[in-house]
């Protein structure tokens, strides 16, 4: 395996006209998710509640991405990262110093008003951010590590895990929106990473777009950033001989979403894939989330899991 600071530069840029290479999170990024979970909960009705819920949380987050100003860095902090290939927002390195705890104060100030809002519907939901705020400074960082070491969380911290990973995505997505420009591909043993935060992604998407038709881009299940990576290949293994699209189909026999399964029998890791040409408005987290029966019938195919949502409490990755 190559030494990932010999693997995050991509030695031919793309000429003009040719699709980026990196592409920075959008700054209504999750406006733009708020607004597909409520067209979700539409269209899913046994999940309606749980996908309403994440509708008002990407709302919180966009808020808080919007009145949050964060740190500013100067373009020199990075600097020695970008000249060696290493992810500039690594979360080993900056969790001492970005402000996730004050986004996450904001995130739960503004969700619980929201809820409240909303009558008795997400009463439960609100227990648990009074819980969350009650919550000592070290078990916010024990929940931390877990999310951000894929480890898995603890069951008694599971409830609130979501709101935690939601914050950080914040704090991360952030920065990004700034620092991925300036960003190329990830190469060798690092191309299934985030060149920017060093995360694994959520999932791929195959974009829409003037000089994005048709291409396949891995997308950080932490700071958003969009990443090309090669059609028909695992994103986990970079296998190209063993790759099976699976999806689920409902008792009518359509596909309610546009996403498939891509899934490697080499490694035995699955990372959902989603079609824009499909379905234009499809989201990488949003998507995912209403689509966890197919990860239960990936389950039982014997595939694991090696998306990374921030949102959801699952066990960790495959190594």
């Amino acid at each position: 395996m190559s030494d990932i600071s010999d693997t995050l530069h991509d030695p031919k840029p793309p000429r003009h006209g040719e699709p980026p290479l990196v592409v920075a999170p959008e700054s209504r990024l999750f406006a733009t998710r708020a607004s597909r979970f409520a067209e979700l909960e539409t269209r899913f009705v046994d999940m309606a509640p749980f996908l309403a819920f994440n509708a008002h949380l990407a709302r919180a987050q966009h808020r808080t991405l919007k009145d949050q100003a964060g740190p500013t860095f100067a373009a020199q902090s990075f600097q020695v990262a970008l000249e060696h290939g290493f992810p500039p927002l690594a979360p080993s390195a900056l969790l001492e110093t970005l402000t996730w705890r004050e986004d996450l104060d904001a995130l739960r100030q503004t969700l619980d008003a929201a809820l409240a809002a909303d009558g008795e519907r997400f009463a439960a939901q609100r227990h648990l951010l009074s819980q969350l705020e009650s919550l000592p400074e070290e078990t916010l960082d024990s929940i931390v590590g877990a999310i951000i070491g894929q480890q898995g969380v603890p069951a008694q911290a599971r409830a609130v895990a979501p709101l935690v990973g939601a914050a950080l995505q914040v704090s991360w997505t952030r920065q990004a929106h700034a620092l991925a420009a300036r960003l190329t591909r990830p190469q060798g043993a690092a191309q299934g990473l985030c060149p920017c935060c060093g995360m694994p992604p959520v999932a791929s998407i195959v974009q829409l777009g003037r000089h994005r038709s048709r291409v396949r881009y891995l997308v950080c299940g932490l700071c958003a950033t969009q990443w090309y990576l090669e059609r028909t290949r695992c994103s986990h293994c970079f296998d190209a001989e063993k790759l099976d699209y699976i999806g689920a189909e409902g008792p009518d026999g359509k596909r309610a979403l546009p996403i498939r399964a891509e899934s490697c029998g080499a490694c035995h890791a699955s990372v959902k894939l989603m079609d824009r040409e499909w379905e234009a408005d499809t989201d990488p987290f949003a998507d995912d989330i209403a689509t966890l029966g197919l990860d239960m019938l990936l389950e039982e195919q014997g595939y694991v899991r090696a998306g990374f949502n921030p949102l959801l409490a699952f066990a960790g990755e495959p190594t």
